[in-house]
């Protein structure tokens, strides 16, 4: 059915009638959780996640720890080595021969009776140790 327009007359169209049927639906509303059971879900959720976060910290601090105590047998044994070095070397450098020979070369001479060993007593041939000239240290 075509309808015609002459101008700008309107043209009226044939209405239908039209049955309208209401049908009547019934909507179940399901039963939800109550709001107590919720909130005891939510404060379970929460200590979990809390529980979980502060597990995760210390196993961060642990690593950390862990960390600091391998850096510090590390550098305790490095430092143990350079002692035993450093402990070497005063051996070598206390060494009898080689202060005499580090003597003669500033230019000192040996005199055998200025050479003094301690703790030996008068009565064992030897002289208490003295940096004086023994015709010095013997004035009234």
């Amino acid at each position: 059915m075509s309808y015609y327009y002459r101008g700008n007359l309107a043209v009226e169209l044939e209405k239908k009638s039209r049955t309208v049927t209401k049908t009547k639906r019934t909507i179940r509303i399901k039963p939800t959780i109550p709001t107590g059971e919720k909130l005891l879900y939510l404060l379970f959720i929460s200590l979990t996640v809390i529980g979980l976060g502060m597990v995760g910290v210390r196993y961060s601090q642990i690593s950390q720890f862990n960390y600091d105590i391998q850096s510090t047998k590390k550098e305790n044994r490095l430092l143990a080595e350079k002692n035993a070095a450093v402990k070497l070397q005063i051996e070598q450098m206390s060494n009898r021969d080689r202060i005499q020979s580090e003597a003669e070369r500033q230019g000192m001479v040996f005199n055998p009776d200025a050479v003094h060993v301690l703790g030996q007593s008068k009565s064992q041939g030897q002289v208490q140790a003295s940096s004086l000239p023994p015709t010095q240290s013997k004035q009234p």
